[in-house]
């Protein structure tokens, strides 16, 4: 039985081999067969290589690259952009912005600085001189008077332009006080005596007209 089964074995084993032999010579005779047609598309392979014009195709290529990677490039900065907006919130338009001449910036500003002088607090009274002179500073600068502080841009004021310079010295030295030491109190008298003084002086410059007087 054994004997059996290892012949029927050894049958179908060789005649899976003659198959693929016979397999194997029709694919070579086909071979053989197509031989020249092969080498002739090989060829013409080659030929069709070297015959090409590469600089053309080349510029094309890049150009085809260039328009691609500006298309990427794009195609990014629009991800971060909406990544950006989805996470923070889109930017809220542009708010109009009014552009205030300087009267009208020493005006709205003066009346800040008048309703701290009018304050029954000292501490305001002192913030009033601190701004009035920082405000005027301002000014100096605007009107391109030069120097690091405004002591220096003091110093090259024609006293003909502002009659009122010893005065607004005084006030500037009170203004120094107070900085130094913004816990010792000033009387209201000299307070607003200070704030006049700088109120004649934006007048003589041109940026103040008449101020209101302020509360007993």
């Amino acid at each position: 039985m054994a004997d059996q089964d290892s012949d029927s074995k050894l049958s179908t084993i060789t005649a899976d081999i003659t198959v693929a032999v016979l397999i194997l010579f029709i694919a070579l005779a086909l071979f053989g067969a197509y031989i020249d047609r092969i080498f002739e598309w090989y060829r013409g392979i080659i030929e069709w290589f070297y015959s090409q014009e590469w600089n053309t195709i080349k510029r094309v290529l890049t150009i085809l690259f260039t328009v691609i990677n500006i298309g990427l490039v794009t195609l990014i900065i629009y991800s971060i952009r909406r990544i950006y907006e989805l996470r923070y919130g889109a930017p809220e338009e542009e708010k109009e912005i009014h552009v205030l001449m300087p009267k009208d910036e020493v005006r709205e500003s003066w009346e800040n600085i008048r309703e701290l002088a009018n304050s029954s607090n000292p501490s305001d009274w002192n913030m009033a001189v601190l701004r009035a002179d920082a405000l005027l500073d301002d000014i100096l600068q605007h009107l391109g008077y030069e120097g690091i502080t405004m002591a220096e841009r003091l110093k090259i004021v024609d006293p003909v332009k502002m009659p009122s310079l010893d005065r607004l010295w005084s006030a500037h030295r009170m203004r120094n006080m107070i900085a130094h030491d913004p816990l010792e109190q000033h009387t209201r008298e000299s307070i607003i005596h200070a704030l006049k003084s700088y109120e004649q002086v934006l007048k003589e410059l041109g940026m103040m007209e008449y101020p209101k007087p302020y509360q007993e």
